[in-house]
């Protein structure tokens, strides 16, 4: 059976954001059940999943960003080098 060496595709920004939204409804859904324990580590695991999936949201717009700029650079760099 072959095997596929090349790196999955990411995801596009539309699946990130709807994987992001179903971690979201677990988080909330988590939120509401009541708890046992201490509440401090309750809060503490909660907001680290918060900041989890914000970044999740925030990331592929950042990558699209990033490679934006680095396209533009290059692009720069031809018509520098191309100016007598």
């Amino acid at each position: 059976m072959a095997t596929n060496d090349r790196a999955s595709p990411r995801p596009s920004i539309p699946e990130s954001l709807e994987n992001a939204s179903h971690a979201l409804d677990r988080l909330i859904h988590d939120a509401l059940l009541p708890h046992r324990g201490r509440h401090d580590d309750r809060l503490a695991n909660l907001e680290e999943r918060a900041r989890a999936i914000a970044a999740s949201i925030v990331a592929p717009f950042e990558r699209k960003a990033a490679l934006s700029a680095d396209a533009g650079q290059q692009v720069r760099s031809l018509v520098l080098k191309e100016s007598p």
